[in-house]
């Protein structure tokens, strides 16, 4: 396949569609340019990812049924799993995730239909859908709006935030922090490191809105808790005051976030709380004051 980059290109779309990080498709990707038997030392060779990276890219490979090691081997060599077997396994689970989510949108469609009937004056969620054509619209429009609308706390989980930098949502995040509302972000580990690989003037402009929203969050340092993780696997969402969630929801045929719903009702909240909880408590700590313009915007991790 090395020499076919179309065949390559596929199988990369493949695997990031099915849930595996940028590091864990080169990884995988690798067995079948360069065949089985692989040392970590051979992976990290071929595909770039730091030695240190290798072990834990390889165990989350493991742990999808993508790869096998012999331990038997001084080095531990790593073998690829039946790919026709291994990756219908993830296509499968992707599928009920895809139908969980539809059922459970349906299923609110259904409640807020009901609530509009009985004109229930009283009723604390939104009767109105929000239709946006990706996620960078929701960070632009939907998310600046309801963080001018907090006064206590802010809860944003999402996979591409940095990559959905913009203006407007800078400019509400700073005001909210110097109102004093405590912010708390969950990103991949992934989306840092593409910091790293911007370049052309539209690269420009964000990294000089992403160092002034630094400033301001090394400034309240107190206010502002970022945390990295690997094991985003949820759709994009954001909590307010704990009394209202956004979230976006993707279509079953391709990527883009079609339906976005806000609502105030108390037991959606607290199932999007739970899982942010979830995933807070198995996320890393990004210190922010070491987040520096002078070494290319390098991001260290606290582990």
């Amino acid at each position: 396949m090395a020499s076919n980059p179309i065949a390559r290109d596929n199988l990369y779309l493949l695997t990031k569609k099915l849930g595996l990080s940028a590091f864990e498709s080169k990884a995988y990707i690798c067995f079948f340019e360069m065949g089985n038997g692989l040392s970590a030392k051979d992976i990290s060779k071929s595909t770039g990812i730091p030695l240190t990276r290798v072990y834990d890219v390889m165990k989350a490979l493991e742990e999808k049924c993508l790869v096998r090691q012999d331990r038997l081997n001084k080095p531990v060599k790593y073998y690829l799993n039946d790919p026709a077997y291994s990756l219908m396994l993830l296509l499968n689970k992707k599928k009920m995730q895809i139908n969980e989510e539809i059922a459970m949108l349906e299923s609110w469609v259904e409640e807020l239909k009901r609530l509009s009937m009985k004109d229930a004056a009283n009723a604390s969620v939104y009767s109105e859908w929000m239709l946006y054509d990706s996620e960078k619209d929701v960070y632009e429009n939907l998310i600046p709006t309801l963080i001018r609308d907090a006064s206590r706390e802010v809860i944003i989980v999402g996979r591409n935030i940095i990559n959905t930098i913009n203006k407007r949502f800078v400019e509400e995040t700073i005001k909210g922090i110097e109102r004093g509302i405590i912010f708390k972000t969950i990103i991949t580990i992934d989306s840092l490191d593409s910091v790293l690989t911007y370049n052309g003037e539209e690269a420009l402009e964000k990294k000089a809105l992403l160092m002034k929203l630094l400033q301001t969050c090394n400034m309240y340092s107190d206010l502002v808790y970022v945390r990295a993780s690997d094991l985003i696997n949820v759709v994009p969402f954001g909590i307010f005051d704990a009394e209202r969630v956004g979230f976006s929801v993707q279509s079953p045929n391709n990527s883009k976030y079609i339906v976005t719903l806000v609502t105030d009702k108390k037991d959606v909240v607290d199932e999007f709380y739970d899982v942010f909880e979830d995933l807070w408590s198995k996320s890393l700590d990004v210190d922010l004051n070491k987040f520096s313009d002078n070494d290319a915007y390098s991001l260290a991790m606290d582990e």
